[in-house]
């Protein structure tokens, strides 16, 4: 094992305490976060810039923004599909096919959050479906709490094989340059065995909210027409075909030499394009906060590369695990995945990137172990996510709260499992490849 000797410049050292008081406010949420990133890239910048290292227009450059670009353009994707009503559609005919039969509809809306998370970030999917299934709970007497926070953990987990599952999934990929085919590959078969385990564990330990119990069939629920659901017919065939060229493009594109970014944000302005007049109003309504929030995130990140930071921080991972690429594994998994859980998902993978595309050069699983890592740390605990805290504004505000330490108890379980069956499977990946 070589010594770690401690080779950074002062400027280094600033910039590093910066980051460290970043995480700290974001961690506290007394500070916007947006602003706060913001406000540390142009202090990193002006370190830079004082000492001489490069100028600004030098320095923006190093921003990613091929992934800032594809994150928006799956933004506005999204923003069009959910207002044409398509998901509102499948879940109250998937609410009506069951007779709402409690355990019944519990069962169909998780698989198919589970369906729509491959497609959607858990952000976006809970905005979608969380509404949704408040009404829907309401209307046949079902604790709507139960699947909130079942919601929250499957939406994660699912979203462990697609480069678009969740804005740490594109970040992570993107450092990595993992094409979303071998991510896809690589990652559903665990995802698909995650899902019964957990649906088991879920449905025992909510067994008295998912009792059977008989729906009158003059109730509301059953009277209204899903097709009533779609807003506009366009915009549903529209997401519909948009989407699905999405997916094949975003697996065959590789081949092709068609990057993620690209085949998104054409997309996405094609159905800008036929959306007419309402181009304004999907614009307005992006989610500008996370894309300012990416910017100034991957600024600083990008300071810490400059200043040699980076480097200095894989080299001290080489000496923590010795080259050992399980240890390294490990590393990826448990240390985002339950040390660094309080804090967003975005700047923990942003952050362990660069270490963990130093070893996916020697065993490719890495990369992947941090991709799930970062999943699991986002509902492990209630707090600390945006999708976790939807569920518990939802819960609030329809009258019936979320308590943390229920949520925290189920969710913390099921974490510590997913992080001990993820770590057997990484662990028979890289033997494998």
């Amino acid at each position: 094992m070589h010594s770690l000797e401690w080779k950074m410049e002062p400027v280094g050292i600033l910039i590093l305490v910066i980051f460290i008081f970043t995480m700290i406010i974001i961690l506290s949420e007394k500070i916007n976060e947006t602003a706060t990133a913001l406000f540390a890239m142009c202090l990193s910048v002006g370190f830079l810039i004082l000492t001489d290292r490069m100028n600004f227009e030098a320095f923006i450059l190093l921003i990613e923004w091929d992934t800032i670009l594809f994150v928006t353009a799956m933004m506005i994707v999204v923003s069009i599909s959910a207002s044409s009503g398509v998901f509102q559609y499948i879940a109250l005919h998937l609410a009506q096919r069951t007779g709402g039969e409690p355990k019944s509809v519990f069962t169909s809306f998780m698989a198919f959050v589970f369906v729509i998370s491959l497609f959607f970030d858990p952000l976006p999917t809970m905005l979608i479906m969380g509404p949704l299934t408040v009404e829907v709970c309401r209307a046949i007497d079902m604790d709507y709490r139960v699947l909130l926070i079942s919601q929250v953990i499957i939406s994660n987990f699912a979203s462990f094989p697609s480069i678009v599952g969740s804005v740490s999934n594109l970040v992570i990929s993107s450092w990595a340059n993992i094409e979303a085919g071998y991510l896809f590959l690589a990652l559903l078969p665990l995802s698909l065995l995650l899902f019964p385990i957990t649906m088991v564990i879920l449905s025992k330990y909510y067994s008295a909210e998912l009792a059977h119990k008989e729906l009158d069939t003059g109730n509301p629920l059953m009277m209204i027409r899903p097709s009533m659901m779609i807003k506009s017919r366009r915009d549903f065939y529209m997401s519909s075909i948009g989407m699905g060229i999405l997916f094949v493009g975003l697996v065959i594109g590789p081949q092709m030499r068609l990057e993620a970014a690209f085949l998104a944000l054409t997309i996405a302005s094609a159905m800008l394009i036929f959306s007419e007049k309402r181009v304004t109003k999907f614009l307005r309504e992006l989610s500008w906060d996370t894309i300012f929030f990416l910017i100034g995130l991957f600024g600083i990140i990008a300071a810490m590369e400059v200043t040699g930071l980076i480097d200095e921080m894989v080299l001290g991972l080489q000496n923590i695990v010795a080259g050992n690429v399980f240890a390294a594994m490990l590393f990826m998994l448990w240390v985002p995945g339950l040390v660094l859980a309080p804090i967003d998902n975005i700047p923990v993978a942003a952050l362990l990137s660069p270490l963990a595309v130093e070893f996916g050069g020697v065993n490719s699983p890495v990369p992947l172990s941090l991709i799930i890592g970062t999943n699991i740390g986002g509902y492990i605990i209630p707090f600390g996510d945006a999708p976790n805290m939807i569920a518990l504004t939802l819960a609030a505000d329809a009258g019936n709260e979320i308590d943390r330490w229920e949520f925290t108890k189920v969710a913390f379980i099921l974490g510590i499992l997913h992080l001990f069956i993820s770590t057997a499977y990484c662990f028979l990946l890289a033997w494998l490849l």
